[in-house]
């Protein structure tokens, strides 16, 4: 006979806001979870939310089986005060369904809650579960993540520049990103107008210092996206349970959803198709991620060492200058990571 599952309650602050500064970050706290009484699978999790300015907040849980050395447990079936929109407040209720997400698991779990207000660098949430590569056979679980809404801008990385960069070891001449005073104190400045345009001339390296300063910033987790992270954000739908070709929920491209094939003669400011430019269409992801799909090559994690000391990460995502079929989701480029090139730059991942 099949036992019910047990799970630990406990109390767990959350993450704050994934702004940089975060002085006005969501807060969660008094967090419990509790098995419902007799036989259910169903778990009660109580938390309190509040937020200085008052902002709805996107809700998540994650839940751990090992005591909280990984939290990789599907937590998909939730149900009540969890999801966009949570207003802040006290004794909110989440229910999950862990005989569907988990069936005859049996075992002590700990679950977390976490909080976002969208304010800061604006990304976006991806649940936990399964997904299938177009064309492939084997479903791929992914744990809950964050990632990137947009690709990261010149306001952004002048930013981690000025705070982290005197001596210009991430910047070089060609970023759109202007450079003054002296070595040891130099300060950046992006190029009138093209504040919102991607970084570009950006090593695997600049990428990887990028996220690293993040983390230390806000003692969260930072990183680029590995292949799965940055597949199943550009492609997935799991209404629909479809792969689409494009990171904008399509199997067809023209320049009305994306920056490709020269359409633009160069790179554009982040977001461009987002049904407010005349001509343009809503071109976003299912998550809501937007530019998956042509603008600027984007670093992944993913990699490869040719065998003579040289390792390659994988940029993902095509360019303003590529074909359709580059710009498609499972298509990928292999520079060398010291490559700085014109039309590669990146987004972040938040676990």
């Amino acid at each position: 006979m099949k036992r019910s599952i047990l799970l630990l309650s406990i109390v767990f602050v959350a993450v704050p806001s994934v702004g940089v500064f975060a002085n006005s970050a969501p807060v969660v706290s008094n967090v419990t979870a509790a098995q419902q009484p007799g036989n259910s699978k169903l778990v009660d999790i109580y938390y309190d939310l509040a937020d200085a300015d008052g902002d709805s907040c996107t809700v998540w849980v994650v839940i751990s089986d090992s005591n909280g050395l990984s939290w990789f447990v599907p937590a998909i079936t939730c149900t009540g005060a969890v999801g966009a929109g949570i207003a802040p407040g006290s004794n909110k209720h989440i229910i999950w369904d862990a005989g569907r997400d988990v069936p005859g698991k049996i075992g002590n779990f700990k679950a977390r809650v976490y909080a976002d207000d969208g304010k800061g660098d604006p990304m976006v949430l991806v649940p936990a579960g399964s997904y299938k590569e177009d064309g492939g056979s084997n479903w791929i679980f992914v744990a809950s993540y964050m990632i990137g809404k947009y690709e990261v801008t010149n306001s952004q990385y002048a930013a981690f520049l000025n705070d982290a960069d005197p001596t210009s070891q991430h910047w070089v001449t060609t970023m759109e990103i202007g450079r003054s005073g002296t070595s040891g104190s130099y300060s950046y400045t992006p190029v009138e107008g093209k504040e919102q345009y991607p970084v570009r001339y950006t090593s695997y390296p600049n990428a990887v210092a990028f996220c690293q300063w993040k983390s230390q910033r806000t003692g969260l987790n930072y990183h680029l996206p590995d292949k799965y992270h940055w597949q199943k954000a550009a492609a997935w739908d799991s209404v629909q349970q479809k792969f689409w070709t494009y990171g904008f929920q399509n199997a067809t491209i023209d320049c009305n959803w994306c920056n490709y094939n020269s359409c633009k003669g160069g790179p554009i400011q982040v977001g461009y198709y987002n049904g407010v430019n005349p001509g343009t269409n809503n071109a976003v992801s299912f998550y809501g991620c937007y530019d998956m799909s042509g603008n600027v090559w984007e670093w992944t994690t993913e990699s490869y060492n040719n065998g003579y000391g040289y390792i390659f990460h994988y940029n993902r995502g095509g360019a303003w200058g590529d074909g359709a079929a580059t710009c498609a989701a499972t298509s990928r480029d292999a520079p060398i990571n010291d490559s700085r090139k014109e039309n590669t730059g990146f987004r972040f991942v938040l676990d």
